[in-house]
């Protein structure tokens, strides 16, 4: 079972397979491994414990930084995050990056942000769209239209608490327009965006 895995010299943590978007390009609709690595889809939803024991086949030194993001989306096991993120930050102060849908508020019925002060110092949060219309169709959240506001309003309230935070979208999925269309809806939110590659 894949626990951590190794992406450009960062340290991925795979937490659960569960996400509340079914989205229509994501990897997992195309296998069940990413990144050179065997299979990302867990057996079974790992333990604090197994995944903080998982660290120590690792050399710590040499790598970058930790960042929570595997098949489902983290924010589903907000609890064990939070609590890796804590033992993990004290013991090897390395950067902790979140990887997410920016669903959590929906998913924990609470302002996650401000549990993330002191442990998490980046936020990526997959915009995908420039609108909610076009997200809605594309991610296909279960919480409908209100997923777009919502991971729009998670990226605002992430700003006092995490020392980076960014909106994502993949280059070639949009056009010239939309890009410029997420810039300003990342502006406006006071958060950066950054535009990927197909990988």
């Amino acid at each position: 079972m894949t626990i951590t895995y190794i992406v450009e010299n960062n340290i991925y943590i795979n937490l659960t397979n569960c996400c509340t978007n079914r989205c229509t390009f994501c990897i997992r609709n195309n296998g069940d491994g990413a990144y050179g690595s065997n299979s990302l889809w867990l057996e079974r939803e790992p333990t604090i414990e197994e995944v903080l024991a998982d660290f120590e086949k690792y050399d710590i030194k040499k790598y970058n930084e930790i960042v929570f993001c595997g098949y489902g989306e983290p924010t589903m096991r907000l609890n064990e995050l939070i609590e890796i993120a804590k033992n993990l930050k004290e013991k090897y102060s390395k950067p902790i990056r979140l990887n997410t849908n920016g669903q959590a508020n929906l998913i924990n019925k609470l302002n996650v942000a401000p549990l993330f002060k002191d442990i998490i110092d980046t936020v990526s949060i997959s915009l995908n769209t420039a609108d909610a219309e076009s997200y809605e169709k594309i991610c296909l959240p279960v919480y409908g239209k209100k997923a777009y506001e919502s991971l729009i309003e998670f990226g605002k309230e992430c700003v006092p608490y995490v020392k980076n935070v960014m909106f994502s979208v993949v280059r070639h999925t949009l056009t010239k327009d939309e890009i410029e269309l997420c810039k300003q809806i990342a502006d406006k939110a006071g958060v950066k965006l950054r535009i990927r590659e197909l990988i």
